[in-house]
């Protein structure tokens, strides 16, 4: 059974995702290869659909069980 300490750490974990934005933003290796950049991104798209994918889980999951 997941706790409110489980969603707070997974919306923290996606609050990541501007961070992760500037990272690749920043990088100025990636200017010069828009193929790896694409990669890069793609790569982050991916990962932050799989930790809202989870939090929205753990969010169904509390409401079914009434935990908020």
């Amino acid at each position: 059974m997941k706790t409110r300490f489980d969603l707070e750490q997974e919306i923290m974990n996606c609050w990541h995702v501007v961070d992760d934005i500037k990272a690749i933003y920043y990088c100025e290796k990636l200017y010069d290869d828009e193929n790896e950049m694409q990669n890069a991104l793609l790569g982050l798209f991916t990962l932050y659909q799989i930790k809202f994918d989870k939090l929205f889980s753990t969010f169904e999951e509390m409401v079914k069980d009434n935990s908020i």
